[in-house]
């Protein structure tokens, strides 16, 4: 599947660049109440919407073995987008050691799984999880095989067709109004 179209660019410099900003508050104080669990109602509501994406993304990330900054930088932009910034920089971090954690108990089969399972009544959220996964691999410039076929992969248990996967990461229909 091809994964290196010019709309997976542009989203890709798009959550690189939100994800490169400086948080507005930086402290560890954030990173310490995510810990303990200790978020605000809104944070919470946000947490829970936007974690099937924000593990897929997660998932992207570690497909191949190598994870860079820069996939890092994308999946924060991402989520601070999700959320609209809600989520401090303390919050992602430790979302994303949950997600490792997860993936190390559980694998990333049943991990997928789990995902499938949260979207399956949600299809425009697989479609977005499907093209932030997209951007993700796309971060550091080098789609490797495994990425090429989790993005497949995700594209059949989120349950979208192959050929809407394709036009997911193509974005025909905006390609074409340009």
């Amino acid at each position: 599947m091809r994964i290196e179209t010019a709309t997976i660019r542009r989203l890709r410099d798009a959550l690189m660049k939100s994800g490169e900003r400086a948080s507005a508050v930086e402290s560890p104080a954030y990173e310490t109440l995510a810990r303990a669990g200790v978020l605000t109602d809104d944070e919470q509501a946000a947490v829970a919407r936007v974690a099937p994406l924000a593990e897929t993304m997660f998932l992207m990330m570690t497909a191949d073995g190598k994870i860079t900054d820069a996939e890092r930088t994308a999946i924060l932009g991402a989520i601070r987008g999700l959320t609209d910034g809600l989520l401090h920089d303390g919050t992602v971090k430790v979302l994303l050691e949950g997600f490792a954690r997860f993936l190390s108990t559980d694998g990333r089969e049943t991990r997928l799984r789990v995902i499938a399972d949260q979207l399956a009544s949600r299809p425009s959220e697989a479609e977005n999880a499907l093209a932030l996964a997209a951007a993700v691999a796309l971060a550091d410039d080098e789609v490797a095989d495994e990425e090429r076929k989790l993005v497949a992969q995700l594209a059949e248990w989120f349950g979208i067709k192959p050929e809407r996967a394709r036009i997911i990461l193509a974005q025909v229909e905006e390609d074409k109004a340009h």
